[in-house]
């Protein structure tokens, strides 16, 4: 009998959602900010690592919410995940990303003429 991962174990938040389809990177569209759509670009172009990050982080702020009766930290959650969903939804994008990170950490950040402003910034990423 074929064991199911933990995050696909009966009575989990994530059980029914879409298995991690490995080594097809692809480009996809910006992601709705819903849990389902975040975890189906991280299933298509994030490594297992990431996914089960996000599974976890998820679930636990599910549960953290449904404690509280307070949704401030599933929805502060999802936010973020979207953000690291963005970022992979274009492995090259990704990758270039990562670099320019690893650049600004050894250099220090770029010159404010190519830098993106605040307004620049939510006009791209606001839904």
């Amino acid at each position: 009998m074929r064991r199911l991962p933990p995050w696909a174990a009966p009575g989990r938040i994530l059980g029914d959602m879409t298995a991690p389809q490995p080594g097809r990177p692809q480009v996809l569209d910006c992601p709705a900010e819903t849990p389902a759509a975040i975890r189906a670009v991280l299933a298509a172009n994030a490594g297992p690592e990431v996914l089960a990050r996000y599974d976890a982080e998820l679930d636990a702020a599910f549960v953290k919410a449904r404690e509280d009766g307070d949704l401030t930290v599933l929805t502060a959650t999802v936010r973020r995940w979207w953000f690291e969903a963005d970022a992979w939804r274009d492995s090259e994008a990704q990758r270039a990303f990562l670099a320019r990170v690893d650049r600004y950490s050894a250099e220090g950040p770029p010159p404010p003429g190519e830098r993106m402003s605040w307004q620049e910034f939510r006009a791209r990423h606001s839904a």
